[in-house]
Formats: structure tokens, sequence, C-alpha cells
């Protein structure tokens, strides 16, 4: 199995199995190497459970610092909100480079509650498996690291979550890496506001 093909198999057929056939019960697990001093926190935005770690690459925190600014404003522009979430939340997955191992999956923080421990299991079976540990940041591996990334296109619509139809945004999106190994360059994400936070909910 290709690498595009892993991450078609978690994306649509886990998180849009999990959004079409209910919600499925979990308990939030620590990530492993919390207390490393690659992953200590450098922003916080309480409100929203959104975090800025050390460890996260440039592109990671310059576009956290525009997500930072939208949910400064008041109104919040929703649209914006919604794109500069995809955003984070596809160079999280698709940067390994500052993963620490199989089991550090990106991401997490931008999917709605229900689907996190699932995505995180699969992930780790797939598109994370051959990630190397790297604790003393030392890796000589090659893995993917997002270098570029524009939501070319937005779209406001409903979408049903379980029984309940929330307000949704159907996101585009198109990235590069530092180096070209195989991996996806483009998705549609579907997020939904449940009491005015964003949810990934839907990949395709």
């Amino acid at each position: 199995m290709n690498k595009k093909s892993d991450i078609k198999i978690i994306i649509k057929f886990v998180i849009i199995g999990i959004a079409l056939f209910g919600f499925i019960g979990y308990k939030v697990k620590n990530d492993f190497f919390t207390d490393d001093e690659t992953h200590k926190k450098l922003l916080s935005l309480d409100l929203y459970g959104y975090t800025l770690s050390k460890s996260d690459t440039d592109l990671y925190k310059d576009n956290f610092k525009a997500l930072e600014a939208i949910l400064n404003e008041k109104p919040i522009n929703y649209s914006d909100y919604a794109k500069q979430v995809s955003k984070l939340f596809i160079i999280d997955v698709f940067t390994l480079t500052n993963k620490v191992s199989s089991t550090d999956i990106g991401g997490l923080e931008f999917l709605h509650k229900k689907l996190k421990e699932n995505f995180k299991e699969n992930m780790g079976a797939t598109l994370y498996k051959n990630v190397e540990v790297n604790l003393d940041g030392n890796r000589t591996q090659e893995l993917p690291e997002v270098s570029k990334i524009e939501a070319t296109e937005i779209t406001e619509t409903k979408f049903t979550y379980g029984e309940v139809e929330y307000d949704a945004y159907l996101v585009t999106l198109n990235w590069e890496y530092k180096k070209d190994l195989g991996y996806a360059k483009s998705m549609k994400l579907t997020l939904i506001k449940d009491s005015d936070k964003l949810y990934v909910v839907k990949g395709e």
C-alpha cells in the first residue's frame, strides 16, 4: 500500500465512517513524551484548546499566530476560522519530521472529540507506522514536512453528525513539501460548528 492510499483510508473511511455510523465512546489519553523539552507549550488558546509547541515548524507557528488573531476578533469570522484550522490540521498531520515516535500523531486537537482515539490508532498503524523514535533530535530518517499550504476554496453548508445537523464549512486545500516523497497534496475537509468551536469531521 502506498502513502497516498494510507491517508485515503484513514481520512476517507475512518473519519467518514465514524461520522456516518455514530459516536463512539472515548477517554482522552496523554501523548507519549509530553514532558520532553521539544514538546513544551509555547502558547495556548485556552478557550479553544489549541496549543503551540516548541517542536512545531515555522509554517505551523505562523499559521497558529494567524488563527490567534482571527479568534481575538469580535465577532469571529468563521470562514477565516475554518480555513485556518484546516491548514493547521493538514500541516500537523502531514509533517512527520517533528514527531518523536509513531504514537505522536498530528492534528488531534482539531478533530471532534469522538473521532480522536480511532484516528490516532489508525494513523499510528498506517501513515505514522514507520516513524522512528527520536528523543535526542538527531534523526536521520527521511520524513515529509509541509512547506507551503493554501486554502483555495471554502463553502458554507450543513452537515449531519450523529443525529444533529450543524452549520458546516467545506474547505479545499492544496499543499507542498520540502521534498516530495509521494504523500498526498490536496484534500477537502468538512468542519462543523459546535458551541462556537469548529471541528474537523470529514476528509476526502
